[in-house]
């Protein structure tokens, strides 16, 4: 069995596909979040809570150096992170960071920011272990859609080709970065909702296997799952959606197939994105934020 201080249970995902379900789940199981007053509150995007440690947000924006205009789209933004994983100031606020979490028994983080991440923390993590959602692309695309807009952007704009294109990115770095992990295990949000009795059976069963056999509240895992909140299913399987590329609807089939078989190699250049698709989330990244602000000072 592994250390449950040493190897950290980390949540991965694109936003929008699962990752607070596994979340809870997680929880329920018997790992520990972090203290209630440092996560991030529910809301009505998310009526059972995010799971989201807050301070760990908090260094992740230091660390993105967002404040001075960069964004995780920014073509060095990978190779930038990996070398402040060797700035002993860094280290430092993420050991202090991690010794927050070091309660009795197994801990977790889940932020889909971490995705972007994943260069730094895996200089520091020691031999973590991965639940890494899947959803179709299409209805995270639509859920994102209406988790981004803001209020006061009235006329019809449709960003679900460029929401496709920030799956595709971040789908690609989770594989990238996982690729050579030792304990991971992919969770897909249908199955989860339409059999969460097996696929709680399923998460326990990994976890249990990793952290030594104990007392498992499957039913409280169970009850976790609210299929009422499946709000964005489309119904439109993700080959057929006319927004995705050749090369997005390739990387669904095998992100698929890494349900069955987490260790499946994974070649990225089997799924190019196109050219210039930076470009096109940083326009995203700005008129959103631009929207944001133009809100804010609506309210006020």
């Amino acid at each position: 069995m592994i250390d449950s201080k040493s190897h950290p249970i980390i949540v991965l995902g694109v936003e929008r596909s699962g990752t607070s379900v596994v979340a809870e789940m997680l929880h329920r199981w018997g790992a520990y979040a972090g203290p209630s007053e440092k996560l991030h509150k529910a809301d009505a995007h998310a009526p059972r809570g995010y799971w989201e440690f807050l301070p760990l947000w908090d260094l992740l924006a230091e660390l993105g150096d967002f404040d001075a205009g960069a964004t995780w789209w920014d073509h060095d933004f990978q190779q930038r992170i990996e070398k402040k994983a060797a700035d002993s100031a860094f280290r430092k606020k993420a050991t202090e960071l991690m010794a927050e979490m070091h309660k009795e028994g197994p801990w977790f983080w889940k932020d889909p920011a971490l995705s972007h991440f994943l260069p730094f923390w895996k200089r520091i993590w020691s031999d973590p272990i991965y639940l890494i959602t899947v959803r179709n692309p299409y209805d995270t695309a639509m859920s994102w859609q209406k988790f981004i807009m803001p209020s006061n952007v009235e006329v019809g704009i449709s960003f679900v080709a460029m929401n496709l294109l920030r799956w595709q990115h971040i789908v690609t770095l989770i594989l990238q970065h996982t690729e050579d992990a030792q304990h991971k295990l992919f969770l897909g949000y249908e199955d989860i909702v339409r059999q969460p009795r097996a696929q709680a059976e399923r998460l326990a069963c990994f976890l249990n296997s990793k952290f030594g056999k104990r007392v498992t509240p499957i039913q409280a895992m169970v009850d976790a799952v609210a299929p009422q909140l499946w709000r964005n299913d489309c119904g439109i399987p993700f080959d057929q959606v006319p927004e995705a590329t050749a090369a997005q609807k390739a990387l669904y089939t095998f992100t698929r197939r890494k349900i069955e078989n987490p260790f499946g190699p994974f070649d990225v250049a089997k799924y190019p994105p196109p050219p210039g698709y930076r470009e096109f989330l940083n326009v995203q990244e700005a008129f959103l934020k631009a929207c944001r602000r133009l809100e804010t000072l609506t309210d006020t």
